[in-house]
């Protein structure tokens, strides 16, 4: 796993990369948020070890900025001060965990065994972390878009299994548009290369007649620029293929909280 860890305190810097690279991860270190978001063009990054207060610009701004270059990265808030108020709604997405300083090694290695497992940020620990009615979350509308036939079948079929029961399919960009226009899906999954109509091209049409709908998009490692250029168009993530089943649903469920906070005023 490559590690990027941001702190301004050399000490800390230090600390966590002797540490880390016991523990058998790939570790950089950086000084400040500005040489982490210049890191994070050139270079892939899983995790970032980010301090909440430094110079220049905070941990939060440089997540943030990190984000817009790469959207999948996560991150470890860490702080010297009480990190209990970040643990609410308002924390930054992208979040795995929030830490408290002095961090120790069983800290170090629990939150690197839990983020192997679940790759996420702390948003997808919880099931409904909002609180939102559990039938109206089951009962959203969903689009899959793949001319692959038989992955959309099998996120259908695991979508099912999770008890949504509005979901329709689409063989190609052209067909989901038009299925988009007469039930205004809740969550659309494309695949950003199809037939007649690209993802990025049903993804802007979708976002222009409903905006609070929101996209999802499924890529191979070849699109991956096209992926991430989606994002910042108004995709709510991008999943790499080969997926995870598991991934499907948790980032379906998201996406689909996101969606009704948005309709509710949240």
């Amino acid at each position: 796993m490559k590690i990027l860890v941001v702190d301004d305190e050399p000490t800390i810097r230090d600390y966590l990369e002797e540490t880390l690279t016991e523990m058998g991860q790939e570790v950089v270190t950086v000084a400040d948020g500005y040489a982490a978001i210049d890191y994070v063009r050139d270079h892939e990054v899983d995790l970032a070890y980010i301090d909440v207060m430094m110079p220049g610009i905070d941990g939060y701004e440089t997540l943030k900025r990190m984000r817009e270059i790469e959207p999948k990265v996560s991150s470890v808030l860490i702080s010297g001060n009480a990190v209990d108020q970040m643990l609410g709604n308002s924390i930054p997405k992208g979040v795995f965990v929030c830490l408290k300083k002095p961090i120790t090694i069983e800290q170090l290695e629990e939150v690197n065994r839990s983020f192997e497992t679940i790759r996420g940020p702390l948003e997808f620990i919880y099931e409904n972390p909002y609180g939102l009615d559990e039938q109206k979350i089951v009962d959203s509308r969903i689009l899959i878009a793949d001319d692959e036939a038989e992955i959309s079948n099998i996120i259908s079929e695991t979508l099912s299994a999770e008890g949504f029961t509005h979901i329709d399919s689409a063989a190609d960009g052209q067909q989901a548009i038009g299925m988009f226009n007469d039930k205004k899906h809740d969550v659309v999954i494309l695949d950003i290369m199809m037939p007649k109509r690209n993802g990025i091209e049903v993804l802007r049409h979708v976002k222009a007649v409903s905006p609070s709908s929101q996209v999802i998009i499924i890529t191979g490692n070849a699109d991956k620029n096209s992926a991430i250029a989606a994002v910042k168009l108004g995709a709510y993530d991008y999943i790499e293929k080969p997926f995870e089943l598991d991934t499907i649903v948790l980032t379906t469920k998201r996406a689909i909280e996101k969606r009704l906070l948005l309709s509710e005023g949240k």
